[in-house]
């Protein structure tokens, strides 16, 4: 029996390489036939809402590595956040460029993101960070520097773990970290 998340993680990469693909497409790819996947998803748009709440899922799964202190080791904490964000490129290319947001999404998006936005406030308010960035800017900044690092990987131009490095690096020197 086949997983729903196998579904879901060969529908995000046929969809990155192909948005216009079918369903029956999606289920030739992943070895299942079209009723299975017409069970599960009645319609392209289930198939992709579903995707799409399972991605913003899987990153507030990673966002769980956010520390509550920030006594912690910043520079090797980020590094592990951006590590276990790095594998949903795919994932995330196909969303953002053909799903339209909708409330349910967004809510889900800021549920995701938000313990990182509280660290990053924290250690702001710390000083370990530029006093001149307003704290919005300093999630976006991260948020931006991932969408970025998912293209690279995705067009082959630098792997996983070079992308999470230079992604942690850029960061914290842009944001003024001092450890």
């Amino acid at each position: 029996m086949i997983k729903n998340e196998r579904i879901l993680d060969v529908a995000a990469e046929v969809l990155a390489r192909r948005p216009d693909a079918t369903l029956q497409t999606i289920a030739d790819s992943a070895g299942i036939s079209r009723t299975t996947i017409f069970n599960r998803y009645p319609t392209r748009s289930d198939l992709i809402e579903a995707l799409a709440i399972d991605t913003v899922a899987r990153i507030g799964e990673a966002m769980k590595r956010v520390p509550t202190s920030v006594e912690a080791d910043v520079e090797a904490d980020l590094l592990a956040i951006t590590d276990a964000l790095m594998p949903l490129g795919s994932r995330t290319i196909f969303l953002r460029l053909h799903v339209d947001t909708n409330d349910a999404l967004d809510a889900h998006w800021i549920e995701a993101v938000t313990p990182l936005a509280i660290y990053f406030s924290v250690l702001k308010a710390s000083g370990r960070l530029r006093q001149d960035h307003p704290d919005r800017w300093l999630t976006a900044s991260y948020i931006g520097l991932l969408f970025a690092a998912w293209d690279e990987i995705e067009s082959g131009e630098i792997g996983r773990v070079r992308a999470a490095r230079l992604i942690t690096q850029t960061w914290l020197t842009g944001a003024g970290y001092s450890g």
